[in-house]
């Protein structure tokens, strides 16, 4: 198919919908941290932020474009916690 593989000119909203979920993820993760902890509730945060950061990702390295470091970082924390908590 001609044309395919090329972005059309409105994609650039799909990119600010993602980055607009990792934001209220990781907004999310701030608050129950904040004030007495719900382990649960932590934990499930966490999970919602760390799929928003592998979607956002994912897109970005499908554009070709580069990955900030910040959310690299991000990443590797996200996976980590989710690693040392036993929870693959």
């Amino acid at each position: 198919m001609p044309g395919s593989s090329s972005i059309p000119p409105s994609s650039g909203s799909h990119l600010d919908d993602l980055r607009t979920a990792v934001r209220a993820a990781r907004s999310d993760v701030e608050l129950l941290r904040s004030g007495k902890v719900d382990p649960a509730l932590l934990l499930t945060a966490r999970g919602v932020l760390l799929e928003a950061l592998e979607i956002y990702a994912a897109e970005l390295v499908r554009r070709r474009l580069p990955m900030p470091p910040a959310l690299r970082d991000d990443l590797r924390l996200q996976r980590g916690i989710r690693a040392a908590r036993g929870l693959r």
